[in-house]
Formats: structure tokens, sequence, C-alpha cells
């Protein structure tokens, strides 16, 4: 009985193994094949911590560290606006934090780090490795709810946004951001217009 006992705990304790080991495996495709698909997501990574420190620098109006956050040829896409260059990116900062709003805060900010293997498939059927061959491809997403108060109007301004900040290298070399842009462009028009030369009274 023993030896019986023995035997069914031993024969157990292999098909568990035997599982684990296919558990640790690539994942697989539908017909059971190694796909070699090992992307993996960190939050409490160094550049999940760069990234949660670049908003709340941000939220002090310190655009110095944008400077050391972006790569000097990064490219910026916020909705369907596209910036080249650290340099006019840092520039439109400036304006932003220090000419159009004040205040600036992230409620509920999340920020995670997604680090994607060469075979991870993307856009157009080809694989992260087609797509950027020789680097790594390390994409954080971040997310959150803007405070801030118009220079100009002195209005409460909140909306949700979203940013996505590629990092290669340790600077920021693609950032996406998305949100609804009606609140800020009735304060940029109100700044506009604030701007604009008074006219010349008629003789």
């Amino acid at each position: 009985m023993k030896q019986v006992f023995r035997i069914v705990i031993t024969g157990t304790s292999l098909l568990l193994g035997s599982l684990a080991l296919l558990s640790c495996g690539g994942a697989k495709d539908e017909k059971g094949t190694e796909t070699g698909e090992k992307s993996y997501l960190r939050t409490r990574d160094d550049i999940s911590k760069n990234v949660r420190q670049y908003f709340e620098e941000m939220s002090k109006e310190n655009i110095a560290f944008a400077e050391t956050f972006y790569g000097d040829e990064v490219e910026v896409w916020v909705n369907d606006i596209t910036v080249n260059g650290k340099e006019a990116y840092v520039a439109r900062l400036n304006r932003i934090h220090k000419v159009l709003l004040k205040d600036m805060t992230f409620e509920k900010l999340h920020v995670h780090t997604n680090h994607f293997s060469p075979e991870a498939l993307t856009m157009e059927g080809k694989t992260v490795g087609e797509m950027n061959p020789g680097e790594e491809t390390i994409w954080s997403n971040a997310w959150a709810i803007v405070n801030a108060t118009g220079r100009v109007t002195g209005k409460e301004i909140t909306f949700r946004m979203h940013m996505d900040f590629r990092t290669l290298d340790g600077k920021v070399v693609n950032m996406l951001a998305y949100y609804d842009p009606a609140q800020l462009n009735a304060e940029i028009a109100a700044l506009e217009a604030s701007e604009a030369p008074d006219e010349e009274a008629a003789p």
C-alpha cells in the first residue's frame, strides 16, 4: 500500500513538473509551435520611475528636466500635431507651462513600461524586430487627469490624457499624447487675443 501511494505521489510530482516546464516555455500559436514571443511589462523599473519623475517635474514647471529626458531628435505627436526635435518641443513646453497654464497637476497618474520581444507582432503584419532592427523597443504608457488654471482666463481646466514614451539608450526618442484639446484651445485663443496688438484709433 505504501509503495502504491509512493508511486502515485511520484507520478503526480512528475506530471506537475512537466506542466510547469511547459508553462515556462515560449508562447504557442494556434498550431502549437513555438513563437518565441516573450514581451514583458514593468512598473517599478528605472524607466517607469523616470517617466513618473517627468510628470512630477512638469507640475513644478521644471522644463530643464525635459532637456535631460528627451533625445535631441525626438519625434512628438500631440493628437494631430507633429513636433520634430527636442528644441522645438521644449519651446512648446515652455509656452504651455510658463505662458498658457499654471498650477498643473496630474491626478491618478499610472505608468507602466512594455519591453517588446523582437518577435512581437506590430503593424502591417511585421514584427517589432523588423520595424526596429537591432534596437530595443521599450514603450512606457501613462495616463492621468490633468488639472490646471488658465493664466489668461483664470478658468479651471481638467481633461484626461494618455501619453506614450519610447525610450532608447536612456532618452525618449518618440512621444505620443492624446487628449480632448477643447479647453486648451479656448485658453490658447484667449492668450492669442491678449497678445494681439491693439488697433490704432481712427483719426
